[in-house]
């Protein structure tokens, strides 16, 4: 994938989020980018700065770990009350959100193609693709 394909990917993954702008009063999207870009953001400011610029904006990036915490409570069952000990406040509002009858995640995912979202990595402060031996095939 090259870097308008992962960028594309993530931005459909994002906007398949918007019910959760809606819903609710809360709009737990926003919430969850913000808290993300913020901690990107801290991040970069931090980075020493003999490593190469990072290809993809923040907001990209950050769009990239909600959709991983949003990945990851679809595939977990058993969030337990130790699993928030020095835990992302976007994990916490995804596993939340799985659990709400009022969203279905499944729904909005649909067609979302989560084997080229998974082939994607953070590295060193930048998003990576990872070719892995069925794709290369």
């Amino acid at each position: 994938m090259n870097k308008k394909q992962i960028i594309d990917l993530i931005n459909e993954g994002f906007g398949n989020l918007y019910p959760l702008t809606y819903t609710t009063y809360t709009d737990y999207r926003a919430e969850m980018l913000d808290y993300e870009l913020k901690a990107e953001k801290d991040h970069r400011r931090i980075t020493p700065w003999d490593l190469p610029k990072p290809k993809f904006t923040a907001t990209v990036t950050a769009k990239y770990f909600v959709l991983y915490a949003v990945r990851s409570a679809m595939l977990s069952n058993d969030f337990r009350p130790r699993d928030i000990l020095h835990c992302k406040h976007s994990y916490i509002l995804a596993h939340a959100i799985k659990d709400d009858d009022r969203f279905d995640l499944d729904a909005m995912f649909a067609s979302f193609d989560w084997s080229a979202f998974e082939s994607i990595e953070y590295s060193q402060g930048d998003l990576i693709f990872v070719e892995t031996v069925n794709q290369a095939a």
